[in-house]
């Protein structure tokens, strides 16, 4: 899988945790924890296209 598409994907997860928020205005420890892991992969991924 191309890293755009990934970026694309991730990119579309953190619009609907965005989304998920307005609505419900909670933040969760397990929203927490996806916004951590999902700015992780999209940094990871960014540096990696970077090199190439």
């Amino acid at each position: 899988m191309c890293n755009q598409l990934v970026l694309g994907q991730i990119e579309e997860l953190r619009q609907k945790l965005n989304e998920l928020y307005k609505l419900h205005s909670v933040i969760t420890p397990e929203l927490v924890e996806l916004s951590a892991q999902l700015d992780h992969l999209l940094n990871k991924l960014q540096r990696s296209s970077i090199k190439m």
